[in-house]
Protein backbone atom coordinates (compact mmCIF):
# COMPACT_ATOMS: atom_id res chain seq x y z
CA UNK A 1 0.00 0.00 0.00
CA UNK A 2 1.54 3.35 -0.99
CA UNK A 3 0.81 7.44 0.44
CA UNK A 4 0.48 10.17 -1.14
CA UNK A 5 2.54 12.68 -0.52
CA UNK A 6 2.64 16.31 -1.08
CA UNK A 7 6.20 17.82 -1.59
CA UNK A 8 5.99 21.47 -2.72
CA UNK A 9 2.62 21.37 -4.29
CA UNK A 10 3.71 18.18 -6.38
CA UNK A 11 1.99 15.08 -5.63
CA UNK A 12 4.32 11.71 -5.30
CA UNK A 13 3.91 8.35 -4.27
CA UNK A 14 5.51 6.57 -1.81
CA UNK A 15 5.81 3.41 0.07
CA UNK A 16 5.23 4.91 3.50
CA UNK A 17 5.17 8.50 5.04
CA UNK A 18 8.99 9.37 5.78
CA UNK A 19 10.30 9.86 9.27
CA UNK A 20 11.18 13.23 10.98
CA UNK A 21 14.87 12.65 10.10
CA UNK A 22 14.12 12.78 6.89
CA UNK A 23 11.57 15.16 6.32
CA UNK A 24 13.68 17.87 7.95
CA UNK A 25 16.31 16.86 5.13
CA UNK A 26 13.58 17.85 2.72
CA UNK A 27 13.14 21.28 4.57
CA UNK A 28 17.06 22.10 4.65
CA UNK A 29 17.99 20.50 1.06
CA UNK A 30 14.88 20.92 -0.78
CA UNK A 31 13.02 24.02 1.25
CA UNK A 32 9.65 21.90 0.65
CA UNK A 33 7.80 20.69 3.61
CA UNK A 34 6.26 17.34 3.54
CA UNK A 35 2.40 16.61 3.94
CA UNK A 36 -0.11 13.86 2.79
CA UNK A 37 -2.22 14.20 0.29
CA UNK A 38 -5.62 12.85 0.43
CA UNK A 39 -5.76 13.32 -3.69
CA UNK A 40 -5.15 9.59 -4.83
CA UNK A 41 -6.52 9.75 -8.67
CA UNK A 42 -4.67 12.79 -10.07
CA UNK A 43 -2.69 12.21 -13.46
CA UNK A 44 0.05 14.22 -12.20
CA UNK A 45 1.17 11.87 -9.60
CA UNK A 46 4.99 11.04 -9.78
CA UNK A 47 6.98 8.29 -8.63
CA UNK A 48 9.53 8.35 -5.47
CA UNK A 49 12.40 8.01 -7.78
CA UNK A 50 11.56 11.19 -9.87
CA UNK A 51 11.97 13.78 -7.05
CA UNK A 52 15.49 14.69 -7.31
CA UNK A 53 14.33 15.78 -11.32
CA UNK A 54 11.52 17.99 -9.23
CA UNK A 55 14.50 19.96 -7.80
CA UNK A 56 16.91 20.76 -10.45
CA UNK A 57 20.56 21.95 -9.51
CA UNK A 58 23.89 21.47 -11.73
CA UNK A 59 24.40 17.95 -12.17
CA UNK A 60 27.63 16.45 -10.24
CA UNK A 61 28.87 13.21 -9.16
CA UNK A 62 31.06 10.75 -8.45
CA UNK A 63 31.13 6.38 -9.33
CA UNK A 64 31.29 3.64 -7.26
CA UNK A 65 31.42 -0.01 -8.77
CA UNK A 66 30.65 -3.47 -7.87
CA UNK A 67 33.69 -6.09 -8.62
CA UNK A 68 32.41 -7.74 -11.71
CA UNK A 69 32.78 -4.25 -13.28
CA UNK A 70 36.22 -3.64 -12.20
CA UNK A 71 37.28 -4.80 -16.23
CA UNK A 72 34.76 -2.96 -17.82
CA UNK A 73 35.65 0.28 -19.96
CA UNK A 74 33.71 2.78 -18.02
CA UNK A 75 36.06 2.04 -14.76
CA UNK A 76 39.80 1.73 -16.61
CA UNK A 77 38.68 4.96 -18.39
CA UNK A 78 38.25 6.71 -14.84
CA UNK A 79 41.58 5.15 -14.05
CA UNK A 80 43.03 6.53 -16.99
CA UNK A 81 41.86 10.15 -16.49
CA UNK A 82 43.09 9.64 -12.77
CA UNK A 83 39.57 10.03 -11.45
CA UNK A 84 39.63 7.29 -8.30
CA UNK A 85 36.16 5.77 -8.02
CA UNK A 86 34.63 3.67 -5.48
CA UNK A 87 34.37 -0.44 -5.28
CA UNK A 88 31.92 -1.78 -3.36
CA UNK A 89 33.55 -4.87 -1.41
CA UNK A 90 31.58 -7.66 -1.72
CA UNK A 91 29.43 -8.35 1.57
CA UNK A 92 30.44 -12.09 2.35
CA UNK A 93 34.05 -13.58 2.33
CA UNK A 94 35.64 -12.85 -1.04
CA UNK A 95 37.41 -15.22 -2.75
CA UNK A 96 41.21 -15.18 -3.62
CA UNK A 97 40.91 -14.29 -7.00
CA UNK A 98 37.94 -11.19 -5.83
CA UNK A 99 41.00 -10.26 -3.50
CA UNK A 100 43.90 -9.45 -5.88
CA UNK A 101 41.22 -7.69 -8.58
CA UNK A 102 40.07 -5.62 -6.05
CA UNK A 103 43.73 -5.41 -4.47
CA UNK A 104 44.85 -3.75 -7.95
CA UNK A 105 42.11 -1.65 -8.40
CA UNK A 106 42.70 0.14 -5.06
CA UNK A 107 46.59 0.27 -6.21
CA UNK A 108 45.60 2.35 -8.80
CA UNK A 109 43.13 4.74 -6.69
CA UNK A 110 39.96 3.46 -6.26
CA UNK A 111 38.18 4.20 -2.90
CA UNK A 112 36.80 1.02 -0.83
CA UNK A 113 33.76 1.07 0.42
CA UNK A 114 31.52 -1.85 2.35
CA UNK A 115 28.18 -2.60 3.21
CA UNK A 116 26.22 -1.52 5.41
CA UNK A 117 23.24 -3.21 7.00
CA UNK A 118 21.50 -2.26 9.77
CA UNK A 119 20.43 -5.44 11.52
CA UNK A 120 24.17 -6.47 11.34
CA UNK A 121 25.88 -3.65 12.67
CA UNK A 122 28.64 -5.57 14.32
CA UNK A 123 29.14 -7.90 11.30
CA UNK A 124 29.91 -4.35 9.34
CA UNK A 125 32.88 -3.32 12.21
CA UNK A 126 34.40 -7.01 12.41
CA UNK A 127 34.40 -6.89 8.27
CA UNK A 128 35.82 -3.27 8.30
CA UNK A 129 38.56 -4.49 10.60
CA UNK A 130 39.68 -7.23 8.82
CA UNK A 131 39.06 -5.41 4.79
CA UNK A 132 41.44 -2.74 6.57
CA UNK A 133 44.51 -5.73 8.24
CA UNK A 134 44.02 -6.92 4.45
CA UNK A 135 44.82 -3.66 2.72
CA UNK A 136 41.04 -2.53 1.75
CA UNK A 137 40.86 -0.01 4.23
CA UNK A 138 36.62 1.27 3.48
CA UNK A 139 36.00 5.04 3.95
CA UNK A 140 32.43 4.85 3.33
CA UNK A 141 29.55 2.27 4.00
CA UNK A 142 26.76 1.45 1.54
CA UNK A 143 23.30 1.00 2.98
CA UNK A 144 21.26 -1.27 -0.12
CA UNK A 145 18.04 -0.90 1.27
CA UNK A 146 16.74 2.98 1.37
CA UNK A 147 16.67 5.32 3.95
CA UNK A 148 16.55 4.04 7.68
CA UNK A 149 16.22 6.75 10.27
CA UNK A 150 18.34 4.41 12.97
CA UNK A 151 21.37 5.61 10.51
CA UNK A 152 21.41 9.03 12.43
CA UNK A 153 22.31 6.74 15.32
CA UNK A 154 25.31 4.77 14.26
CA UNK A 155 29.28 6.20 14.13
CA UNK A 156 30.14 9.04 12.22
CA UNK A 157 31.23 9.19 8.65
CA UNK A 158 30.23 8.24 4.98
CA UNK A 159 27.19 7.05 4.24
CA UNK A 160 25.81 6.54 0.69
CA UNK A 161 22.03 5.69 0.85
CA UNK A 162 20.85 3.47 -2.05
CA UNK A 163 17.71 1.91 -2.84
CA UNK A 164 15.64 0.11 -6.39
CA UNK A 165 12.71 0.44 -4.81
CA UNK A 166 10.88 3.60 -7.28
CA UNK A 167 8.43 3.85 -4.25
CA UNK A 168 11.40 4.42 -1.84
CA UNK A 169 11.55 7.98 -1.23
CA UNK A 170 15.56 9.02 -1.12
CA UNK A 171 17.16 11.59 1.07
CA UNK A 172 17.87 14.85 -1.30
CA UNK A 173 20.20 14.46 -3.93
CA UNK A 174 22.68 16.66 -2.13
CA UNK A 175 25.24 16.75 0.03
CA UNK A 176 23.80 16.42 3.15
CA UNK A 177 25.76 16.90 6.67
CA UNK A 178 23.99 15.78 10.02
CA UNK A 179 25.85 16.41 12.41
CA UNK A 180 29.62 13.98 11.93
CA UNK A 181 27.45 12.00 8.83
CA UNK A 182 27.55 12.37 5.44
CA UNK A 183 25.05 10.97 3.43
CA UNK A 184 24.64 10.74 -0.22
CA UNK A 185 21.79 9.54 -2.61
CA UNK A 186 22.94 6.76 -4.65
CA UNK A 187 21.22 5.59 -7.99
CA UNK A 188 21.75 3.29 -10.91
CA UNK A 189 19.43 5.15 -13.33
CA UNK A 190 21.64 8.62 -15.50
CA UNK A 191 18.84 9.77 -16.55
CA UNK A 192 17.97 11.58 -13.45
CA UNK A 193 21.67 13.18 -13.26
CA UNK A 194 20.02 16.38 -10.93
CA UNK A 195 22.54 17.62 -7.75
CA UNK A 196 24.62 15.26 -6.12
CA UNK A 197 24.43 11.75 -6.54
CA UNK A 198 26.62 8.49 -6.46
CA UNK A 199 26.50 6.64 -9.31
CA UNK A 200 26.58 2.89 -9.25
CA UNK A 201 28.48 1.39 -12.33
CA UNK A 202 28.30 4.72 -14.29
CA UNK A 203 28.45 4.19 -18.32
CA UNK A 204 30.90 5.15 -20.29
CA UNK A 205 30.21 7.92 -22.17
CA UNK A 206 29.11 9.80 -19.10
CA UNK A 207 30.95 13.25 -18.82
CA UNK A 208 33.89 13.86 -16.27
CA UNK A 209 33.87 17.19 -15.64
CA UNK A 210 31.35 17.44 -12.78
CA UNK A 211 32.69 14.37 -10.97
CA UNK A 212 32.85 15.63 -7.31
CA UNK A 213 34.48 13.72 -4.63
CA UNK A 214 32.02 13.25 -1.00
CA UNK A 215 33.33 13.54 2.28
CA UNK A 216 35.29 10.47 2.80
CA UNK A 217 35.63 8.58 6.12
CA UNK A 218 33.93 5.97 8.37
CA UNK A 219 33.86 4.73 11.92
CA UNK A 220 33.03 1.83 13.50
CA UNK A 221 33.64 -0.04 17.10
CA UNK A 222 34.12 -3.44 17.33
CA UNK A 223 34.82 -4.89 21.40
CA UNK A 224 34.51 -2.02 22.54
CA UNK A 225 37.37 -0.63 20.48
CA UNK A 226 37.12 2.30 18.65
CA UNK A 227 38.54 2.43 14.64
CA UNK A 228 38.02 5.73 12.67
CA UNK A 229 39.03 5.26 9.09
CA UNK A 230 40.38 8.52 6.99
CA UNK A 231 42.23 9.05 3.74
CA UNK A 232 44.85 9.95 5.71
CA UNK A 233 45.17 5.90 7.45
CA UNK A 234 43.07 4.41 10.54
CA UNK A 235 43.24 5.64 13.62
CA UNK A 236 42.50 3.31 17.10
CA UNK A 237 44.57 2.20 19.92
CA UNK A 238 47.38 -0.13 20.26
CA UNK A 239 44.48 -2.74 21.13
CA UNK A 240 43.32 -1.97 18.06
CA UNK A 241 45.96 -2.69 15.81
CA UNK A 242 46.69 -5.75 17.67
CA UNK A 243 42.86 -6.83 16.82
CA UNK A 244 43.02 -5.87 13.23
CA UNK A 245 46.38 -8.17 13.34
CA UNK A 246 44.78 -11.17 14.69
CA UNK A 247 41.31 -10.42 12.80
CA UNK A 248 43.11 -12.24 9.54
CA UNK A 249 42.72 -15.47 11.44
CA UNK A 250 39.89 -15.22 13.88
CA UNK A 251 37.08 -13.86 11.16
CA UNK A 252 38.13 -16.66 8.62
CA UNK A 253 38.34 -19.10 11.38
CA UNK A 254 34.67 -17.79 12.76
CA UNK A 255 33.32 -17.99 9.15
CA UNK A 256 34.74 -21.57 8.44
CA UNK A 257 33.06 -22.74 12.03
CA UNK A 258 29.72 -21.38 11.36
CA UNK A 259 29.53 -22.74 8.07
CA UNK A 260 27.13 -25.43 7.45
CA UNK A 261 28.31 -29.38 7.42
CA UNK A 262 28.64 -29.60 3.70
CA UNK A 263 30.15 -26.20 3.15
CA UNK A 264 32.32 -26.86 6.31
CA UNK A 265 33.56 -30.21 4.21
CA UNK A 266 33.61 -28.43 0.86
CA UNK A 267 35.91 -25.37 2.21
CA UNK A 268 38.41 -27.60 4.38
CA UNK A 269 38.54 -29.92 1.42
CA UNK A 270 39.89 -26.91 -0.60
CA UNK A 271 42.23 -25.87 1.58
CA UNK A 272 43.71 -29.09 2.06
CA UNK A 273 43.64 -29.35 -1.88
CA UNK A 274 45.98 -26.59 -2.21
CA UNK A 275 48.13 -27.54 1.14
CA UNK A 276 48.73 -30.19 -0.90
CA UNK A 277 49.77 -28.56 -3.89
CA UNK A 278 52.05 -26.30 -2.56
CA UNK A 279 53.49 -29.08 -0.51
CA UNK A 280 54.05 -31.15 -3.76
CA UNK A 281 55.38 -28.25 -5.30
CA UNK A 282 57.53 -27.49 -2.66
CA UNK A 283 58.85 -30.60 -2.48
CA UNK A 284 59.42 -30.81 -6.08
CA UNK A 285 61.90 -27.60 -6.00
CA UNK A 286 64.03 -29.42 -3.29
CA UNK A 287 64.27 -32.27 -5.55
CA UNK A 288 65.54 -29.99 -8.21
CA UNK A 289 67.77 -28.27 -6.15
CA UNK A 290 69.10 -31.34 -4.53
CA UNK A 291 69.58 -32.78 -7.96
CA UNK A 292 71.03 -29.22 -9.47
CA UNK A 293 73.98 -29.52 -6.36
CA UNK A 294 74.98 -32.86 -6.57
CA UNK A 295 75.85 -32.75 -10.46
CA UNK A 296 77.77 -29.43 -9.21
CA UNK A 297 79.48 -31.38 -6.99
CA UNK A 298 80.63 -34.29 -9.71
CA UNK A 299 81.33 -31.91 -11.51
CA UNK A 300 84.40 -30.37 -9.84
CA UNK A 301 85.43 -34.08 -8.39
Amino acid sequence: MSVILNICGMLISASHFPDATLQSFYQQYYHCQIERSADETSAQIQSASSVSQLFPQTSTWWPIFTVDQLQSASFKNLIQHDIKPGIILPNEYFSIVDYYKIKKAVSQGAIPIAVYQMKYSKYFAAKATFSTAIGLRPLAAIVETGWDENLIAQPAGNYIIQSDDSKELNVPARMIQHRQQYFYQATTDVTQNSGYQIIVNPPVDMSLNNVAYPHLGISWKLNHINYQSTTDGVETSIVGYIMMAISTVIIPLDYILSAPYPSLLSTFGSSISWVSLLLGCGLLLILIISIIRRRRINARN
